[in-house]
């Protein structure tokens, strides 16, 4: 099977984000999109595919060196291949491996700074290497890598309830206190009104931080990063969803309809194509 169609097969699959998003990437840059998000995806499910951490440590080490040897991979051949291993920066392939060997473990926040410099360092170096492989200089990169930890961040909320059941727990000490809330709020059949508003203000402050980071991209940029911009509006959407009834945090996995991920990409790709001077 050809690196690009291995690709295809593993990420444009029925509620995977990326099947909206990707239709409104640059013609000239999707594949490479494609493959990058590919071995993303392939490095970021590690953790939760592997039971023993000396086994995730040693794939996680064989990734790490894959990226640079460009080892035996589909995801590597087809970032070969596509010409983008050529307009990235390995120090954010070895970056977005040192985030995700945070994930192995069960780390404790005592306020909510502390947690968001965790989810910068799993989210943002994903951001980083897309951005760069579209030609984002450092003071965009730097803003676009802020919606990649926002991304985590609302994932992170949506997988509460599965989380807690699990024994792993990452809310804040601050936020805890603030709404009188614990793990146990996260085991329960009905979300508690504690509850609710913990949910809604974690992710009401991970939509601040991304709102001060878009508003320092220009027009031009912000449609040149269209893919980025895209996919933080599936993330806006999702956590929208959560905020107006977390509830559904507590009843499984919420993956939002193909349909309104669509509309969403369309109506954002618009938006941005209005504001560019690029559209003429």
């Amino acid at each position: 099977m050809e690196p690009l169609e291995w690709c295809r097969q593993r990420l444009l699959v029925k509620g995977n984000p990326l099947t909206a998003s990707l239709p409104f990437a640059a013609p000239e840059n999707r594949n490479a999109i494609l493959a990058l998000r590919a071995v993303i995806t392939e490095v970021a499910s590690i953790p939760g595919t592997v039971t023993e951490p000396d086994i995730a440590l040693a794939k996680l080490d064989w990734w790490r060196r894959a990226l640079v040897e460009q080892l035996p991979h589909p995801a590597v051949r087809a970032l070969a291949e596509t010409g983008a291993v050529e307009r990235l920066d390995d120090r954010w392939f070895s970056e977005l491996v040192d985030g995700v060997t945070l994930t192995l473990d069960n780390p404790r926040f005592e306020h909510r700074e502390q947690a968001w410099e965790y989810f910068m360092k799993i989210g943002g170096p994903a951001a980083r290497l897309e951005a760069g492989l579209i030609g984002a200089d450092q003071a965009d990169s730097d803003a676009l890598a802020v919606l990649g930890a926002n991304g985590c961040l609302v994932r992170q909320v949506r997988d509460l309830g599965l989380d807690a059941h699990a024994n792993r727990w990452l809310v804040p000490l601050d936020i805890q206190a603030e709404f009188q809330v614990s793990r146990q709020d996260a085991l329960q059949k009905k979300a508690s009104t504690g509850f609710n508003g913990m949910v809604r203000q974690w992710l009401a402050d991970g939509l601040r931080r991304t709102a001060q980071a878009r508003q320092s991209l220009d027009a031009e940029t912000a449609w040149r990063q269209r893919h980025l911009l895209i996919q933080h509006a599936l993330d806006y959407r999702l956590a929208t969803r959560l905020a107006r009834r977390p509830q559904r945090v507590l009843e499984g996995r919420l993956l939002p309809g193909q349909f309104g991920n669509v509309w969403t990409a369309w109506r954002t790709a618009r938006r941005l194509r209005a504001k560019s001077p690029a559209r003429y």
